[in-house]
């Protein structure tokens, strides 16, 4: 039987970079290509032990069904939590437990747009996100990037020329892929805009907490009172990816539409991972280990712009994260950008295409995507070299 399959998937396609991850396994290439945190960064003994005791004093809650909105120790501690930390949340705002902080980009989407309404993001954005939108029939506008964040003036004339926008979707901090930062200025400007033209935000800040250099930046949410800003984060940078615990802070207003569209999908957060992550945070807190992992990632991110400065000098051009795992690398354009992702990839060594990020993957562009969280300190320093080389061929 040939399969016939909806309109709002046909088109959608694997995202590429878990397309270029395939060549990776086996560890004969090295993997600049993923997103995934430093194995030195997560706290497994701890996590094993918080498990164990779990299954073995709280069995029933863990392996029973719960709510869906979430296990309610887990929100309740959450709540000033955010408050506290991030200045984010009031009382007019609810916290949704999601699997992952995609499920809460993905949950918007099913909840405020309609086939054929208009998602505004930031031009390139991360590809999950893009897919998700996508896969409900969204027309998706993207808004170029500068370096301190999306353009304003042309986000004001896309906001002007589009009557079915439903919400602007952004991630200020040390966004993906770029690694670049939204200035204050910017944020500012932006909700100003979305109060304006009558539009939602949803701000996306799943790398907020790893600040390597400079001062943080208060979030957009932070500055809501017109209750238009939903706030997705996710332990899965700081924890572990692999629990799959994130969460949505959505105004009261649209909270129990999202929890029924999460209750259509998965029913619940699995239970035990909540548990293991509001333990962790009750018993461990999250300062000192953020503080860790923060080191890790600053002596990695260090090494890899060294290494850059080395083997590519002023061959290629990017602008010096403060945070964030990605460093957004721009090929002079004399270099075919697909061709040189195609030789590094060649030479055992994995890039993301910048085009993968884009909208319109068809645009033209000269950027390519490095991650240093992921490989070893040993595959960042050869790994470079090997991009070197494979510039140094091409540049003729």
């Amino acid at each position: 039987m040939k399969a016939s399959f909806a309109d709002r998937i046909i088109k959608l396609e694997p995202a590429a970079v878990y397309d270029i991850l395939k060549h990776t396994v086996g560890g004969k290439v090295i993997a600049f290509a993923a997103g995934n945190p430093s194995p030195e960064a997560f706290p497994a003994e701890q996590v094993a032990d918080l498990a164990h005791e779990i299954l073995k004093n709280q069995s029933i809650t863990a392996l029973q069904y719960g709510l869906t909105p979430g296990y309610e120790p887990l929100r309740k501690h959450l709540a000033p939590y955010l408050s506290k930390n991030y200045n984010v949340g009031g009382d007019n705002d609810q916290i949704l437990i999601t699997s992952g902080a995609t499920q809460g980009i993905e949950l918007a989407a099913k909840v405020f747009c309609n086939e054929g309404d208009t998602v505004i993001t930031e031009n390139p954005s991360f590809i999950g996100s893009l897919n998700s939108f996508r896969s409900y029939n969204i027309n998706v506008v993207g808004v170029d990037m500068e370096f301190d964040g999306m353009n304003m003036d042309k986000l004001e004339e896309t906001l002007k020329k589009t009557s079915n926008a439903r919400f602007i979707y952004v991630i200020p901090n040390f966004q993906n892929p770029s690694g670049w930062t939204m200035s204050l200025e910017k944020r500012k400007r932006l909700y100003e805009l979305a109060v304006k033209y009558n539009t939602l935000i949803l701000e996306d800040n799943p790398y907020g907490d790893l600040r390597y250099f400079g001062e943080d930046i208060p979030s957009i949410k932070s500055f809501d009172k017109e209750n238009i800003v939903l706030y997705a984060g996710s332990f899965s940078k700081i924890i572990s990816p692999g629990l799959r615990v994130g969460f949505l802070l959505a105004p009261e207003e649209y909270f129990a539409k999202l929890a029924v569209a999460k209750q259509a999908s998965d029913v619940h957060t699995p239970l035990l991972n909540q548990m293991i992550v509001y333990e962790y945070m009750m018993r461990h807190g999250l300062k000192e280990h953020i503080k860790k992992i923060c080191d890790i990632y600053r002596r990695k991110l260090q090494l890899t712009l060294d290494c850059l400065e080395k083997c590519l000098g002023e061959k290629l051009s990017y602008v010096k994260p403060e945070g964030g795992l990605y460093v957004y690398c721009r090929l002079p354009e004399h270099i075919d950008m697909m061709e040189y992702c195609k030789k590094t990839l060649e030479a055992g060594v994995a890039v993301v295409w910048g085009s993968a990020f884009l909208v319109d993957e068809n645009e033209k562009t000269q950027y390519f995507r490095i991650n240093f969280s992921t490989p070893t300190d040993e595959q960042l320093v050869k790994g470079i070299e090997i991009l070197g080389q494979v510039f140094n061929a091409m540049d003729k």
